[in-house]
Parts: C-alpha cells; structure tokens; sequence
C-alpha cells in the first residue's frame, strides 16, 4: 500500500510508504515541506516513487529552512520572509502598503515603490567608487616612484616597470568587479558600500546589466568625450541630479534611477 504525495510548490507527485501518514517530509525536487495524508492508494499514475524519510509531528522547524527565489532580485531568501536582505524589496503587502504611505512625496519615484537614494547617498557612492579605484592603484604607483632616482622616474628600471604592471593589474581587477557588481547586483562598489542600487524606471525592479553598464557608463562616456559637447553634457549630467526624483542625464538616458536599500 502507499500514499499518493502532491507537492503544493511544484506540483510534483510522489508516493510515501503508509507509515510516514500524518508525518511531515521534505519535497526531494524543491524541498518544500509535505504532509503525508492518511489516504492509501493503489497503481497511482505518479511522477517518481519516492521513500520518505519522514519526521515526527513535532518537527517543525524544517519549515524556516525552506528558501525561495526573490521576485525582484533572485536572490534565495526565506520562504516566510518580509523584506529581501540583498535588494530591499518589500514582500509583505501590509508593510509594503505601511511603508508607502510614511514616504514623502520627494523621496520616491512617480508611481515606483522603491525610495530614491537622495544626494547624500549619491555623493557617497560616488566619492566611494572614485576611493577604492585609488586604493587599486596605490600598490603600482607605489612601486614607480620608489623605482625613480634623483631626476624623477627611471621608466627603464626594474622596480618603475613592475610598478607599471602592478598598475595595470590593479586597473584590471577593478574594472572586472565593477562589471560583476553592475551584472549580478545592479551595484557600483561605490553603491554596494552605502547601501544604494539601480533600478529600471519602468519595471521599477533591479536594472538589467544592458542599462547598468551599456547606457549608463559606455554611452555616458563616449558623450562626455565629444570635444566642445562633452564639458558642456557633463555639467548638465550633474545638474539634473537637483530634480525631484534625482536622477542625472544618464539616468533619464538609460531609464534607470537609484534607490535606497538600507
């Protein structure tokens, strides 16, 4: 004889042996808590045969252990969870309706749920990103001058080179965690410090990799350096970021804006 299991999360079918009624198990396919029912069966047409290693009535706490995919970042967060530890995002409705209601007016975006990060935050992110891209470097520019004599830099010296090549090594390294932060986070190191991330406009979710890194750095970049044009786009890149919804010129361009998540 044996009991025929239907998985509540995933759909997926099993069979416990009769002992394991009124037992609690875990689904071996999402991992999602089943309770066998005492309803016994025969030749169920069923997705896989499965032996249980049911537990007692009393376990409970396999339950908290159970972790799902969050709907705005992906991340792996407790099924029971209220707010997203990694993005900010709010899961449950009624401290996503309380939490609406208590923001000013000023600090979000039209018709977003998310709170923009405000200047503070924006200057902080950005000194921060321009701090760590100095601390790469230090090591390399370190071992340059170290390697120069009394008149200046000795571009053929073993120690200037190696300071050269460090220097490029360090570029390098942080040029490729910027790329990971931007592709798995939607995060700067500057943003990743101070708790900010960017955000698509329009779907009012983490910002995808095209926009973070595509519109916002590449395309801003090669605007900022047309001769005569670029100076002039840079300054008013940073005037924009006085609106009400904080958001420079690159962010109108890519359709992104920036969002407090501490």
């Amino acid at each position: 004889m044996a009991i025929r299991v239907t998985c509540d999360t995933c759909g997926k079918v099993l069979l416990a042996k009769d002992e394991h009624a009124g037992k609690k198990a875990k689904c071996p396919d999402c991992g999602n808590i089943l309770v066998v029912p005492a309803q016994e069966i025969l030749d169920a047409e069923v997705d896989d045969q499965y032996d249980f290693k049911a537990g007692s009535n009393e376990d409970e706490g396999d339950a908290a252990d159970v972790r799902l995919p969050c709907p705005a970042c992906g991340e792996e967060i407790k099924k029971d969870a209220k707010k997203c530890r990694f993005c900010g995002e709010i899961l449950d409705p009624t401290l996503k309706r309380r939490s609406g209601s208590n923001r000013d007016s000023s600090s979000r975006r039209r018709g977003g749920s998310q709170p923009t990060a405000d200047l503070g935050k924006r200057f902080l992110g950005s000194l921060a990103d321009g701090f760590v891209g100095f601390v790469f470097l230090i090591p390399g520019f370190g071992l340059v001058i170290a390697g120069g004599g009394e008149e200046g830099i000795d571009q053929e010296s073993p120690v200037a080179l190696a300071g050269c090549l460090l220097c490029a090594v360090g570029l390098l390294a942080l040029f490729g965690l910027q790329l990971y932060l931007l592709a798995t986070r939607s995060q700067s190191i500057g943003k990743y410090l101070v708790k900010t991330q960017i955000y698509d406009y329009e779907t009012d979710a983490p910002a995808s990799f095209v926009k973070c890194f595509v519109m916002r750095v590449l395309v801003n970049g090669l605007i900022g350096a047309v001769p005569c044009i670029g100076p002039i786009y840079n300054l008013a890149d940073i005037c924009f970021i006085f609106g009400e919804e904080h958001r420079c010129l690159h962010d109108q361009i890519a359709g992104t804006y920036v969002v407090d998540i501490s």
